[in-house]
């Protein structure tokens, strides 16, 4: 009677002997399982059981069923589709000689290799899957890309050869045709009458194929939705690319100290994301038609909702609360703020963003069925934005390039804030999430500039500290 594997209450009681057999039970059997599952989802979406089950697809019922991404799942019933062709990374997966990462890569490879040169015959992709297979047997799938990456070059490089080669055969005889055959008397539409003539055209190799760390037609991004609304984003790029990303970044990445010299205790990792999201505010900055530096992010808000007035800081949007026993949240359906690419968002967020925007009056019913749909409005318009950077010059809190900035509403336009000259100001997107987001704020001041005022921690008395354009001229 086979010994029962350990758990987390058991595994302490079992043998050094029993643990080491036990995982390599594991193993095998999830390697099963796991080929179970692609052979049973390739055979469910095969049969067109989706729409007996009250779905309109397999991946869609089995995405619900199990609770994951149905990305996920379409990667799945791909991979199953792919074993299917072939038998013996199928086998290999089902008796536990490689994972199911290795399937994946083996997978991932192949169409790798077949992007360098589409030509190959279905025996030499055969081939190609056995060595890569091999490879997957004795190493990482990190491996497998690789060895994938450096068929791709063959690849591409033995057509390239092929392509020249029959280039030049097809230029000698044509040569040599011309010489045996001289027809100066021709006319321009005479028929063909040599072999030669007949022949289709090869047209000339183009360059050599590139390294494959140079070859962009290998690259690829992913970006992919976790279930706690964030993303993960996963990619394998040239060098170029990559070069041309540090570089942007380079100058967004690099450590920055607090004012009292505190070493910046954000990771590498947490930098360079920050530099990401500040080199795509300055991309969509300067993309803009307007020449404003308004984000192109379309955020949908029942104007009503953004009109009006929130209770308190704690529940923004305390009117819907009172129908209901628990304050609403981003998960209901009739939470009414929302970006296109990414979904629902929190009120905060919603207020952060409405400071520069193009906003779009929609007028909705109870169920929130859209019933007008108003024309587009900048609440900044150009020439105010331009009035405002004439008096601020840049950043009034870091001194950032006007380039780089916001509008920002000093009263907040959903708590009744004007768009007039002496309710606006230029902040740059970190200091903007800082007046959002923490207890720094904006204040004007009698002399019609506005004037930042720093939390009491950085300062107990609060002293209203002047824009960074006037700081500098006072100082000169």
């Amino acid at each position: 009677m086979q010994k029962k594997l350990g758990d987390f209450t058991t595994a302490h009681t079992l043998s050094d002997q029993d643990i080491v057999t036990g995982l390599a039970h594991i193993h095998t059997t999830e390697t099963q399982l796991a080929a179970s599952r692609l052979a049973m989802l390739t055979e469910a979406d095969r049969r067109g059981l989706a729409l007996q089950l009250g779905h309109s697809t397999i991946k869609r019922w089995y995405a619900k069923a199990v609770r994951l991404p149905e990305g996920n799942i379409a990667h799945q019933m791909t991979l199953g589709k792919w074993l299917t062709h072939n038998p013996t990374v199928a086998e290999a997966l089902t008796d536990g000689t490689i994972h199911y990462l290795h399937v994946k890569a083996i997978a991932d490879a192949t169409a790798t290799v077949l992007t360098a040169d589409p030509t190959l015959t279905e025996p030499k992709q055969t081939d190609i899957t056995a060595v890569l297979l091999d490879v997957a047997t004795r190493s990482l799938p990190k491996d497998v890309h690789d060895r994938g990456q450096e068929l791709a070059h063959h690849a591409a490089k033995a057509r390239h050869e092929t392509e020249r080669q029959r280039h030049e055969e097809q230029q000698r005889r044509k040569a040599a045709d011309s010489r045996e055959n001289p027809r100066p008397e021709d006319p321009p539409h005479s028929k063909p009458n040599s072999k030669s003539d007949e022949e289709t055209p090869v047209p000339p190799p183009g360059p050599p194929p590139l390294p494959v760390s140079e070859n962009r037609a290998l690259n690829r991004l992913g970006i992919y939705p976790l279930a706690n609304g964030r993303s993960k984003i996963d990619g394998d790029l040239d060098k170029l690319t990559v070069e041309k990303l540090k570089a942007a970044l380079s100058p967004l990445t690099a450590p920055t100290p607090s004012p009292d010299g505190t070493r910046d205790p954000r990771t590498p990792d947490r930098r360079n994301a920050d530099g990401l999201s500040e080199l795509l505010e300055r991309y969509l900055h300067t993309r803009t038609d307007t020449g404003s530096g308004a984000v192109n992010v379309n955020l949908t808000i029942p104007l009503a909702d953004l009109l009006k007035k929130p209770a308190d800081a704690e529940h923004p949007h305390r009117h819907t609360a009172t129908r209901r026993n628990t304050p609403p949240g981003p998960s209901d359906g009739d939470w009414p703020f929302w970006l296109d690419w990414t979904g629902p968002i929190s009120g905060h967020l919603a207020q952060y963003l409405s400071c520069d925007a193009h906003l779009t009056p929609v007028i909705v019913d109870h169920h929130g069925v859209p019933l007008a749909l108003g024309r587009s409005f900048r609440l900044a318009s150009t020439s105010l934005r331009q009035a405002v950077i004439i008096r601020d010059r840049c950043c009034v809190m870091c001194g950032r390039p006007a380039q780089w900035c916001q509008i920002h509403h000093v009263t907040y336009w959903n708590d009744g804030g004007a768009t007039d000259l002496n309710n606006l100001a230029l902040l740059c997107t970190e200091c903007h999430r800082d007046i959002h987001n923490t207890d720094w704020e904006l204040a004007m001041g009698e002399d019609g500039h506005p004037h930042s005022i720093p939390p009491p921690e950085t300062d107990p008395q609060r002293r209203p500290i002047p824009s960074y354009h006037r700081r500098r001229k006072h100082s000169a």
